[in-house]
């Protein structure tokens, strides 16, 4: 019986953990859904013919989307890729924040190489795009 005790609790904080890791560990990235396809399809900039979509794959290298939602139950949509800013080539992650029904977007954070940029930097480098 003393065997039986020592087991159960060994057996119930290793049950625990692997139910919290399952639940909170690391998710494997959305690449292709709904949110990355509205995005992809809106103009770069307001008024523009071109999509954000055909922006950054003319003008960034070995660029991806990824989709995540985050704990606030937000929708982000993040392209990531190798873009020319500022006379080199730097990693670029641009966020855009997407409402539920895919009506509207509001712009997220930018950062280059790791930095996060201002706003007007932001528009700065989107008007590069066009």
């Amino acid at each position: 019986m003393e065997k039986r005790k020592r087991t159960i609790f060994w057996i119930i904080p290793i049950g625990v953990i692997g139910v919290f890791f399952y639940f909170f560990g690391p998710q494997k990235a959305v690449t292709d859904n709904d949110y990355i396809t509205y995005i992809k399809a809106t103009p770069v900039i307001e008024n523009s013919t071109i999509t954000t979509g055909d922006a950054f794959t003319n003008y960034c290298k070995k660029s991806r989307w990824e989709y995540f939602q985050t704990k606030m139950m937000e929708h982000v949509v993040e392209f990531k890729g190798e873009c020319e800013y500022e006379n080199s080539v730097q990693p670029i992650n641009l966020q855009y924040v997407v409402e539920k029904g895919q009506t509207e977007y509001r712009l997220g954070a930018m950062l280059v190489n790791g930095e996060q940029q201002t706003e007007e930097q932001r528009t700065t480098f989107l008007n590069l795009l066009q």
